[in-house]
């Protein structure tokens, strides 16, 4: 009996001891802070050193690293009431938001042709198609008769719809790709954006093949395939789309039977017990008509019943979700470019925003800070690329950003680093000119009423 309490004794003590050095290491981490490790050479810039982790609780690289750091994380910036009224500000303000509850239905000719000839524009340089064939006169002459302007009626009437997939808004009615390099198939020109399900659309035309719908979501005009579209009545598309209570996909995707969800996708909630949700989800008839149809889904941590609150700790997170994540121009492979990765962080918190980065950065309603006084969890705008400020690290800015690629200093003067995926980087790294991207930010911004 002595030697088995013995033996307890001796285990409680190891499990007190190994408890007290956990709360001792995390105490003089927070007090000396994380260490960022740089080799270098002659042939190397300091502002562009190699970020190395150290080994310990958190890294650069875990949400908590920065949290940690931010005084009142927890901090509402907006409640729901307030993001309500910025989203109506912001789309007052904007001309290119658009709420398509209250779209005009009917639209002049003149006015549609005008606005699809502002999309669908032969570009100025030269393309190539997926084959590495250039696309000709001849070529875009046939693109040109898809969009099927002869067939535009004097007054349009408005259509109403719903995207059931994750699908394209394209320049032009078509899948082909173009390219400004031959072979450069990351960067599809012809790609405006992604567009996920339970989207509200503004129908405008047809393209003469019947493939296509010329339209608009919130944020943006162009051409999506009608296989994801889903057409019905305006007040009973809306009836469900501001469907309360509701689930928000707060990881970064979800595959819910074959159909992808990502961040921020709004689910109409129909009912919740012990093992999981329902929900409503859209779908489309052999005729094209919009109907919903209920699934179940398990008790997950990829849903939140209703907005997250926003709070700087929440943008953080959710940020990080996407470490990572491949790069997608426009949102090829099914993934997302930098703007994109912007909007869907906020998308969690119900708020809603331009969707490229310099309508982003510079249009939207917001409180400016100026350089060198950049707050956590703002966003960074620079020409061609916004960005997720997170704090800094030994007097050095770091940031999170969905980018193709940075420049820094060889011996050999500037050298391209391809990412292609979500990183983090110090702010330091260089542009093609060889200015940081710390001296290229025109504007810091955090989405707040003013």
């Amino acid at each position: 009996m002595k030697e088995k309490r013995k033996v307890i004794v001796i285990i409680i003590l190891s499990l007190i001891a190994f408890v007290l050095f956990k709360v001792d290491q995390k105490l003089n981490r927070k007090e000396k802070g994380y260490k960022v490790n740089a080799e270098t050479d002659e042939d190397v810039h300091v502002d562009t050193l190699e970020v190395h982790k150290e080994v310990g609780l958190y890294t650069i690289e875990d949400p908590e690293y920065w949290i940690e750091r931010i005084v009142q994380s927890d901090l509402l910036p907006m409640n729901s009431s307030e993001i309500k009224d910025y989203n109506k500000d912001n789309f007052h303000q904007l001309d290119y938001l658009v709420d398509i509850e209250n779209h005009k239905d009917t639209i002049e000719k003149t006015q549609l042709e005008e606005i699809i000839k502002t999309v669908s524009k032969k570009p100025a340089e030269l393309r190539f198609d997926s084959q590495g064939n250039v696309m000709d006169e001849g070529y875009f002459n046939e693109l040109m008769k898809n969009l099927n302007l002869e067939s535009i009626p004097h007054k349009v009437s408005m259509k109403y719809g719903v995207t059931v997939n994750r699908t394209v808004l394209r320049t032009f009615p078509t899948y082909e790709p173009s390219y400004k390099k031959e072979g450069n198939i990351e960067f599809d020109r012809f790609m405006e954006t992604a567009i996920y399900p339970w989207e509200p659309l503004a129908i405008y035309i047809e393209s003469a093949d019947g493939e296509w719908y010329f339209g608009r979501i919130y944020n943006y005009l162009g051409w999506i395939p009608k296989k994801d579209v889903a057409i019905g009545d305006k007040e009973n598309i809306f009836y469900y789309i501001n469907w309360e209570p509701f689930l928000v996909v707060i990881d970064r995707q979800v595959n819910l039977d074959g159909v992808i969800l990502d961040m921020g996708v709004r689910i109409p909630l129909i009912g919740e017990d012990e093992e999981g949700y329902k929900v409503l989800m859209p779908t489309r008839s052999e005729e094209g008509k919009f109907e919903v149809l209920e699934k179940k889904l398990p008790t997950s941590k990829s849903f939140y019943k209703g907005y997250l609150p926003y709070t700087k700790a929440n943008i953080i997170k959710q940020g990080f979700k996407f470490l990572g994540e491949e790069y997608g121009w426009g949102g090829m492979n099914n993934t997302r470019d930098c703007s994109a990765l912007i909007m869907d962080i906020h998308r969690t918190f119900g708020i809603k925003l331009p969707r490229n980065s310099i309508e982003q950065g510079m249009d939207s309603l917001g409180k400016v800070y100026d350089k060198g006084n950049f707050p956590p969890a703002s966003v960074l705008y620079m020409p061609g690329h916004i960005m997720l400020y997170l704090g800094e690290d030994e007097g050095i800015g770091y940031i999170l950003h969905q980018v193709a690629g940075y420049y820094e200093e060889s011996g050999e003067g500037l050298k391209y680093v391809e990412a292609m995926k979500t990183i983090v980087t110090p702010i330091t790294i260089k542009t093609s000119t060889g200015k940081t991207y710390l001296e290229n930010i025109v504007i810091c911004k955090e989405f707040v009423k003013k």
